[in-house]
């Protein structure tokens, strides 16, 4: 079979395949790995060379690792796809789990504040933890943190998820979702799959048709998918999500992308308030160069859009980083010749040029 340049995409996502292929081809491979449309791209690795998109061996090991212990994704896309974000993500922060004096510098600068990283958990799945790394701190109990959705196969998770202490005995969450070249956030699926809710969804009506009386369908489901879950309970009564701005709202503003922040910024906080956390956040990590397509929307910037319903805390505690930052921050605070040698590696893979 011919083996193909994937060319699909925007100019930033085309230009991250053409990249990852000469990456490839610079560490050697000449046999790639075969889509799930039955072509063979440039980009993609067959399993056993697994190990090369990791960029170290022990990062590839803790990666199957985790596979083995719960629920974390798509294995064959994180051992096999150069343009993963998932990929991208374990190489950055499985790292910095093992490394907790890097985690601590580079954390604090970006929090502006000293503070002591305790546990990174990768794919975090609520009311589970890969590890149990807390003494008595971080304990879940027997309640549940998840804003209702968890099943065997799905829900809200966090790609990243950081504890940490600060002021000597304060406790602090933060969720990261991690974005590469993904051009979108996840959107409403009520929106996306039942053409009767859209209309409802797109009126001043939205809220007291589809939440307060919970419309159903001609099979009696709700219009509103998250009328099952406890997304609209957890609105209501949140610190950081301004209910009196999303019903203000000409439409529900959770149909598009702000669909994905908004499910993660309560999951935050649900973590939070059930591990006794004095504070959280929630922050989205992604290359400057997909700005252009991930922060925009219908000729809308995502983020100016989700800043307008949340509180004065809520806007304190969301942020936008872009992983150029992340990597400057780590150049300035490596002394140790293994973790130079882990950045610059990082590096050749993912600062695309």
């Amino acid at each position: 079979m011919k083996v193909e340049l994937y060319q699909s995409g925007n100019p930033w996502q085309r230009k991250a395949y053409s990249y990852l292929s000469e990456y490839l081809k610079n560490k050697g491979i000449r046999e790639f790995g075969l889509s799930v449309n039955d072509h063979i791209y440039r980009h993609l690795l067959l399993e056993k060379d697994g190990p090369v998109n990791f960029v170290n061996k022990r990062l590839y090991d803790l990666t199957e690792e985790r596979f083995k212990l719960h629920k974390a994704g798509d294995r064959n896309r994180i051992l096999t796809n150069t343009a993963s974000s998932q990929a991208y993500c374990f190489n950055l922060f499985l790292y910095l789990n093992e490394n907790k004096e890097l985690a601590n510098g580079v954390f604090s600068e970006l929090m502006s504040k000293s503070v002591a990283v305790e546990h990174i958990e990768l794919e975090f799945t609520p009311n589970y933890m890969q590890t149990d790394p807390f003494s008595d701190s971080f304990t879940l109990g027997q309640q549940d943190e998840s804003i209702g959705d968890q099943s065997t196969y799905g829900g809200t998770d966090a790609d990243v998820a950081v504890f940490y202490r600060y002021e000597g005995d304060k406790k602090g969450v933060l969720l990261i979702e991690f974005k590469f070249i993904e051009a979108e956030f996840s959107v409403c699926g009520s929106y996306k799959k039942k053409k009767e809710a859209r209309v409802l969804c797109d009126s001043t009506d939205f809220y007291r048709e589809l939440v307060e009386q919970q419309l159903t369908d001609s099979r009696q489901q709700p219009l509103c998918g998250y009328t099952r879950y406890l997304n609209w309970q957890l609105t209501t009564k949140s610190n950081v999500l301004n209910i009196e701005k999303v019903k203000q709202s000409s439409a529900c503003p959770f149909r598009f992308g702000l669909n994905q922040l908004w499910r993660n910024m309560l999951l935050a906080e649900k973590v939070a308030e059930v591990r006794g956390c004095d504070e959280f956040g929630f922050w989205v990590m992604s290359p400057q160069p997909n700005d252009d397509y991930l922060w925009k929307e219908k000729g809308a910037d995502v983020e100016d859009l989700f800043r307008v319903v949340l509180t004065v805390k809520g806007n304190q505690h969301f942020r936008k980083v872009n992983l150029e930052e992340v990597f400057a921050r780590l150049d300035g605070l490596i002394t140790k010749t293994t973790d130079r040698e882990w950045l610059e590696a990082l590096k050749e893979k993912y600062m695309i040029k």
